[in-house]
């Protein structure tokens, strides 16, 4: 159904994330080179696999840490710079998602699930390629460890190339680390346009370059708001106290132009987004999280369909029993709705559920 595996990034300073590798042994190798240098690969039977960088100089003592809590106590080899742990290799050679026992022994071992939230908030995500060739959808998770604010951002990549996945893989997890260390999610969408037009030497052409929609949410211990930005058509909804779902974020395409202007859009103007992550308007707001019992950030390829078969978000967001049933069901719900018109996109839902006060 998905043809990415999910896998966790381990940093030496005790930062955990979650990322996406491809499918295929060779595309999983380099995914996993490309975070961790000189990786080796360290199995533990059926429980995980580590990939250990071993050129460089700082020793990740919270990999080795993790390498005991999943071990139940085995003496780890010596593990340097960012460590990833995946699921064990199957008969293809292929690494497999790391088993759920296992990833939260890896986040209780660095100290994730510790600090400003007695609970931490819960979190899961939902993919689905949809028709497309390519999922160029990318999500990430980031928490300061410093402040123990939590970030939390959704991209969509304009088109189906490889370039438009690479680049919402790619700044996905950047806007989510600016966004939990400033506690300014509009800031952190700024940062990486300049970032991205200085890397295209600030001549973007949307006929060919790669670009992104995106929404990004924070959200801090210290204060009762839950603060939000966005640029394109990626939504956040929040799940009121009485089950209904309100929509934090205004779509940036020429539908919402034509009804600004009391115009009636045509069939097709949702498509044509007046703003991305190269261009075009980042707006902001903030919520107070005493409002949003649950936190939806999701792609086109899931509101779409549903709004064109009139199903309601709250339904599902007030029906699910948790973040991940919540995620799973936007998922199902969106490709069941997009199979009546035999179109479907790119679909990724993310659900937060905060932590009672």
């Amino acid at each position: 159904m998905i043809a990415t595996t999910p896998a966790l990034l381990v940093q030496p300073d005790g930062q955990v994330e979650e990322i996406i590798l491809d499918s295929h042994l060779p595309d999983q190798l380099r995914s996993i080179g490309f975070h961790v240098d000189g990786a080796h690969a360290y199995p533990l039977g059926r429980l995980a696999v580590v990939h250990g960088g071993q050129s460089r100089e700082t020793v990740n003592n919270v990999a080795r840490q993790a390498w005991m809590s999943v071990t139940g106590g085995s003496t780890p080899p010596v593990l340097r710079g960012p460590v990833i742990i995946t699921g064990p290799a199957d008969s293809a050679g292929d690494y497999t998602p790391l088993p759920a026992l296992s990833a939260e022994a890896v986040r209780r071992a660095s100290g994730l699930l510790s600090g400003a939230f007695a609970v931490a908030p819960g979190v899961s995500a939902a993919q689905h390629p949809g028709g497309r060739v390519h999922q160029c959808d990318a999500y990430a998770v980031k928490r300061h460890k410093g402040s123990g604010r939590w970030a939390f951002a959704v991209l969509d990549g304009v088109g189906d190339t490889p370039e438009a996945r690479r680049f919402a893989r790619r700044f996905a997890p950047r806007i989510a680390r600016a966004a939990a260390l400033h506690c300014d999610p509009a800031r952190a969408l700024a940062a990486a346009r300049v970032q991205a037009r200085n890397e295209s030497r600030w001549d973007f052409d949307p006929a060919t370059d790669p670009s992104a929609v995106a929404v990004v949410a924070v959200v801090d211990h210290r204060s009762p708001l839950v603060r939000f930005a966005w640029c394109g058509d990626a939504r956040a909804y929040r799940l009121t106290p009485i089950g209904t779902a309100v929509p934090l974020t205004k779509d940036h395409n020429y539908a919402e132009e034509q009804r600004a202007r009391g115009r009636t859009p045509g069939p097709y103007d949702r498509n044509f987004i007046t703003s991305c992550l190269m261009r075009g308007s980042i707006e902001a707001g903030a919520v107070e999280r005493k409002y949003a019992r649950r936190l939806l950030l999701c792609t086109d390829g899931v509101h779409v369909p549903l709004e064109e078969q009139g199903r309601g978000v709250g339904d599902i967001l007030d029906l699910a029993a948790d973040a991940k049933d919540a995620a799973t069901m936007c998922i199902a719900d969106a490709l069941e709705a997009a199979g009546l018109d035999g179109v479907s996109d790119n679909a990724t839902a993310l659900v937060v559920d905060f932590p009672e006060s």
